[in-house]
């Protein structure tokens, strides 16, 4: 089994539109080290892949979940994604005051 691709999953999670960002968690070593250089937010475990997001806001952590998974399971060939919501993004602006009024 070829091991998972942290880039191809960062940019993965990335591309979805319930996250805002990755995160490297409260500590900020939450990431895959590699060469000279690290994959923040992405966690590379024996069975699994675990990461580590800023949910977009307005987004449901069931909805936020599926999202990623829908998005990585196809790219790798272990069963298992797990998703750890560390934030939520601010609102924009004018969508706060949108639901304030």
């Amino acid at each position: 089994m070829t091991p998972p691709d942290p880039d191809v999953i960062a940019a993965a999670v990335e591309g979805c539109a319930s996250v805002a960002a990755l995160s490297g968690g409260p500590s900020g070593t939450v990431a895959t080290y590699l060469p000279g250089r690290r994959v923040t937010g992405v966690r590379i475990l024996e069975a699994a892949v675990e990461v580590h997001v800023v949910g977009a806001w307005g987004t449901t952590v069931v909805d936020l979940a599926a999202e990623i998974r829908s998005a990585l399971l196809p790219l790798l060939d272990v069963q298992t994604v797990e998703v750890v919501v560390e934030d939520l993004s601010d609102p924009s602006p004018a969508r706060l005051a949108t639901e304030v009024a």
